[in-house]
């Protein structure tokens, strides 16, 4: 087992399924919280079988179940931050070996994946809580998923399982242990759906295909016809830039021309003259060549400008019709590109996409017929599966009844009457769901002679906790799941009835890890393990204790929850006689 350390960085979590999907074997192997409200530094290590956590009122106890459910993602107020400290730490260590939930869950997640999980929330004073499954950074997303794999809880407050009738039928399918029936009924409905949904898909496109198809023609036809090409536009618009101007290009070409070529007092005149001096003066200084070479070739450029501006200024047509044409041109496919809402040079590949979208309208008679005929069967073999689910789940049903009765009848609530009622579908179209088709309601007379009413509105707090207690008792024999906590499972009772709670904790306690916060010896006297909480003053504060009790201080511990000092020597006695008797159950 993983000694946690809250100072040797952060740790991972863990994830979970629904109210049936429990994992198997999992266990609180160890819960360490610091700095939480009056816990200074407590670590427990919890063991296999049926603890008990026990202590006077106000000693601490819901402190424990409390950090446990902060540490699996539940909501975490900055005041149970201990006064003084900047933060509290609450780690748990659980062993999951083997778990394919939980090895899914982290593995989505991206966490690694160890066969143990260790969760660990860090709660600043000030600014947001931290998580880590085995060290890496988790959501809290990902603690609530890990949380009904690793522990389920169950308490006065923690009911909404039970409080939700959409749950009633996922807790009789896990008493009845149909999880591979239902898992089979998923996958058939999954089926259905996909083929409900190609049947859809292609009798909307049939029913639009018409209206769609005339304006998918239209808009090829318009684009077609105006045949814009790609580039096309920058020219237009280099070319109207030209004809709007082309008064005053001709006027400058033509300026030009004649001053370096065709007018009076031309460069090329000019410079041929230089020219035909500076050979004069080679006859008497050969030094004057280079001069002469620099300005012939000037002049051969001269005379080149002087022809290509000539033929400029003969192309240049100042045409109003020709810039008119080019202006509707800009303004056609600029009205296009905005209608389309792309840019001009796309528009041929929005032409083709029209026209691989009107070929794909097309929805033949075979291929709708063949969609529906896939639909009937997928649908014919998931009613078939949900009919047999459902049949199973009835004789279930009137099962569970008669030995619910007899499980809340020790209990303590003899007369009492627990009954699983079906909605009529008979008299109403079966909508199959991916849990099949019935809709489960637990319903609960608590007293001889009242009338059944809805469990989710009548039953208590307390009742909820025993009627959970009595629906765990009678799931699958051996198939542990996560750890179970139950809180005050013992309220309103005692006596008789809590000595039959306590032996069947105790049995849950073998089939898989069970923790009992209680204030009943009764319940007290069965535990395989007991943890005893108590308060102290250390340097003037007060803080929370917890610690495993030896066998004497175990006695001691149930010698007071049965009676005063007055009566000690008594209530020692009777606890021994207690554990005895517990032990040989």
């Amino acid at each position: 087992m993983r000694k946690l350390g809250l100072g040797s960085g952060p740790k991972k979590p863990a994830a979970a399924p629904d109210v049936t999907a429990l994992a198997r074997g999992t266990m609180l192997r160890t819960l360490r919280v610091k700095d939480f409200a009056i816990i200074d530094d407590v670590e427990v290590a919890f063991q296999e079988g049926f603890n008990v956590i026990t202590g006077e009122t106000g000693a601490g106890k819901t402190l424990i179940l409390q950090a446990l459910a902060v540490v699996l993602g539940g909501r975490a107020d900055a005041d149970v931050v201990r006064a003084g400290a900047a933060e509290a730490i609450v780690e748990a260590a659980f062993e999951a070996t083997g778990i394919p939930e939980v090895r899914g869950v982290l593995e989505g997640a991206g966490l690694p994946v160890e066969d143990e999980v260790v969760v660990r929330r860090v709660l600043p004073a000030t600014g947001r809580a931290r998580s880590y499954v085995n060290g890496s950074l988790a959501s809290v997303g990902v603690l609530g998923a890990l949380a009904p794999l690793l522990v389920r809880v169950y308490g006065q407050h923690e009911h909404e399982s039970l409080r939700r009738v959409e749950t009633h039928g996922e807790l009789l399918d896990a008493v009845a242990g149909l999880g591979l029936t239902v898992a089979e009924m998923v996958r058939r409905h999954a089926a259905l759906e996909a083929a409900r949904g190609v049947v859809s898909d292609l009798e909307a496109r049939r029913a639009t295909a018409g209206a769609r198809a005339e304006l998918l023609r239209y808009q090829i036809d318009e684009l077609t016809r105006a045949a814009v090409r790609k580039g096309e536009m920058e020219t237009l618009a280099a070319d109207r830039t030209k004809r709007a101007g082309a008064a005053r290009l001709l006027g400058i070409a033509r300026e030009v021309e004649r001053g370096l070529y065709s007018g009076e007092g031309a460069a090329v005149d000019v410079v041929g003259r230089a020219i035909a001096r500076l050979r004069e003066m080679e006859g008497i200084d050969p030094e004057v060549r280079e001069t002469t070479a620099m300005l012939e070739s000037v002049l051969a450029q001269i005379e080149e400008a002087g022809v290509w501006t000539g033929r400029y200024a003969d192309r240049i047509s100042d045409d109003p019709e020709r810039l008119a044409t080019v202006e509707a041109r800009l303004a056609e496919i600029g009205r296009l590109a905005r209608k389309y809402d792309v840019p001009a040079d796309s528009l041929p590949d929005v032409c083709a996409g029209f026209r691989t979208e009107l070929g794909g309208l097309d929805v033949s008679d075979e291929e709708l017929t063949a969609a529906r005929e896939r639909f009937t069967a997928a649908e014919r073999e998931a009613a078939q599966w949900a009919g047999k689910l459902s049949v199973e789940r009835r004789r279930v049903a009137k099962e569970l009844e008669r030995r619910m009765a007899a499980e809340l009848g020790g209990l303590g609530m003899t007369g009492a009457a627990f009954t699983v009622r079906f909605a009529d579908v008979e008299s109403q179209e079966r909508r199959i769901g991916p849990r099949g088709w019935d809709h489960v309601e637990f319903y609960l007379a608590a007293n001889p002679g009242e009338p059944a009413r809805p469990l989710a509105r009548v039953a208590s707090g307390g009742e909820l906790s025993r009627i959970i207690l009595g629906l765990k008792t009678m799931g699958p024999g051996g198939a542990a799941g996560a750890a179970l906590l139950f809180d005050e499972v013992d309220a309103g009772i005692g006596g008789m009835v809590a000595e039959v709670v306590g032996r069947k904790l105790k049995a849950l306690g073998a089939r898989g890890q069970v923790i009992c916060i209680t204030h009943l010896p009764q319940i007290a006297a069965f535990a395989d393990h007991h943890y005893g909480v108590s308060k102290d003053t250390v340097a003037g504060r007060t803080v929370s204790l917890v610690r495993r009790l030896e066998r004497a201080e175990q006695i001691a511990e149930i010698a007071r929850m049965l009676g005063g000092s007055a009566r000690r020597q008594e209530s020692h006695h009777h606890a021994q006689q207690m554990l005895a008797t517990a032990r040989t159950q």
